[in-house]
């Protein structure tokens, strides 16, 4: 039987942001109110009042995380325009927010083939640090520690 990898915070930061559109999207149209549900004298609405509880709650989740992500993205945004990379994290949000493909983000930005990708490579765990703090720096020395250890092995 094959071995599950420990998810790590870098999967963790690229899934969120791989599902950014689709988090505010659920945050918009979760249906999670009687009130929402058309006609809805037709349902028997009182034995899905559970079910509709557990939505608001998946609901609650997603809007906590969403804006965490949010903020996370806005301080991201802010130490990159310090540090003079501003077009890093701008590569970023083309692609994760708001959907362009780094073929795209060539295109409108005139830069090399492979630069967005980079980019966003370079960002990934630093909004990782914003995302899980410490988490993160712990998994980082580990990632480090066991690339160290195929080296010497390997």
């Amino acid at each position: 039987m094959k071995e599950e990898k420990e998810q790590t915070v870098i999967d963790k930061t690229y899934l969120f942001l791989e599902n950014y559109r689709e988090m505010e999207r659920y945050i918009n149209d979760a249906v999670s109110e009687v009130s929402q549900i058309p006609d809805a004298g037709r349902y028997n609405i009182s034995a899905e009042r559970a079910f509709l509880q557990s939505i608001r709650e998946c609901r609650a989740e997603t809007v906590i995380l969403f804006e965490h992500l949010k903020q996370a993205l806005a301080s991201l945004k802010e130490d990159a325009e310090a540090a003079g990379e501003a077009y890093k994290y701008e590569a970023l949000e083309a692609v994760y927010i708001k959907g362009m493909t780094y073929e795209e983000v060539v295109r409108e930005t005139g830069c090399g083939k492979n630069s967005p990708k980079k980019w966003c490579k370079a960002m990934i765990p630093r909004l990782a640090i914003k995302l899980f703090g410490a988490k993160a720096l712990e998994n980082d020395a580990n990632c480090i520690e066991n690339k160290n250890n195929l080296n010497k092995t390997g």
